[in-house]
């Protein structure tokens, strides 16, 4: 049995309720929230108030309803941006696989669109890194979906197969700026800065919800780590190890 047909059926029973009246309220499904009633009191010349006004019914809100003003508010969203990490010590070696990582976090902001509390939710989706090497080949850049890990104490070395990159050329120091040769003939590259663009895809729900509705459009971050210098790695013979044994 309905909800009208029970108040109907409590209505028509003899001496139901008293003088005959029955006040009941009843609250229409809402695939959303409720939005009150607005009203407004307003002072007349004489300082005292008029009586109140209805200005608008309850209403009803849905994602649909929120979905531009969504999409607006999360275009201006401020997300800070996650950090961008190469792991290696200074120099860095040619033909060396170094892992770049991020520690990106999904980010929220609490919002009122059209008088109803929201979340505005970004999510990191892609990552591009610009490892600044012209001369590797790729041209040293790298999208993805993975933020990457770090190297730790126990897990194997890292190879291809990791987010990272490896310095396989670093130019000509004759006709290639920030290319240089040290005495001893060894060719390093310097200021090398290592560039990540995050993508943020956007998302919403209505506070009291749980239910997210997608944001059209995506918005980005960039973050550069500190200027590095690449050397490149000879071989050469020596008469001692590392603990200074003489074995010539």
């Amino acid at each position: 049995m309905s909800d009208i047909d029970t108040i109907s059926a409590i209505v028509a029973t003899p001496r139901a309720c008293d003088e005959g009246m029955l006040d009941v309220g009843i609250t229409p499904d809402c695939d959303g929230v409720w939005l009150n009633a607005l009203w407004v009191q307003r002072v007349r010349p004489d300082g005292t108030y008029a009586e109140p006004e209805q200005l608008t019914d309850n209403e009803c809100i849905t994602p649909a309803d929120i979905t531009a003003e969504a999409q607006r508010e999360f275009a201006t969203m401020r997300i800070t941006a996650p950090p961008a990490i190469v792991q290696g010590g200074e120099p860095m070696l040619v033909n060396v696989h170094y892992p770049a990582y991020t520690t990106a976090e999904p980010q929220e902001l609490e919002a009122v669109l059209l008088g109803v509390p929201v979340v505005i939710r970004a999510d990191p989706a892609e990552f591009t890194w610009d490892f600044d090497d012209p001369h590797g080949a790729g041209g040293g850049t790298l999208t993805t979906t993975d933020p990457g890990h770090p190297w730790r104490d126990g897990d194997p070395l890292p190879d291809a197969t990791w987010v990272g990159h490896t310095y396989s050329r670093l130019g000509d120091p004759d006709t290639d700026a920030g290319v240089h040769r040290d005495a001893e003939g060894d060719v390093y590259r310097t200021d090398i800065a290592v560039t990540l663009t995050t993508t943020w895809q956007g998302r919403f729900r209505l506070q009291g919800t749980s239910t997210w509705t997608d944001i059209d459009g995506a918005i980005t971050t960039t973050s550069t780590t500190d200027p590095a210098t690449v050397t490149e790695a000879r071989t050469r013979l020596v008469c001692e190890d590392l603990h200074g044994n003489s074995f010539c």
